[in-house]
């Protein structure tokens, strides 16, 4: 398995853009690593990013108030 990933695989295997994840990375969702012009994240942090995402869909899901007609 690959060990780092470009921003551009990451919004591959998310179906989202590349300005999406830029976006997550400048925000500090996304930890990653400035090389030259270009990012670089790791395994470990897109696995901790994705797990705060799931835990942040979660919590979402547990706080809306449901209406029943």
């Amino acid at each position: 398995m690959k060990e780092f990933f470009s921003v551009q695989e990451i919004a591959k295997l998310l179906s989202l853009s590349k300005s999406t994840i830029l976006y997550y990375i400048n925000d500090g969702k996304l930890k990653a690593v400035r090389v030259g012009k270009v990012y670089v994240i790791s395994r470990e942090n897109f696995g901790n990013f994705l797990k705060e995402q799931r835990h942040k869909k979660k919590e979402m899901g547990e706080n809306q108030t449901h209406l029943d007609f």
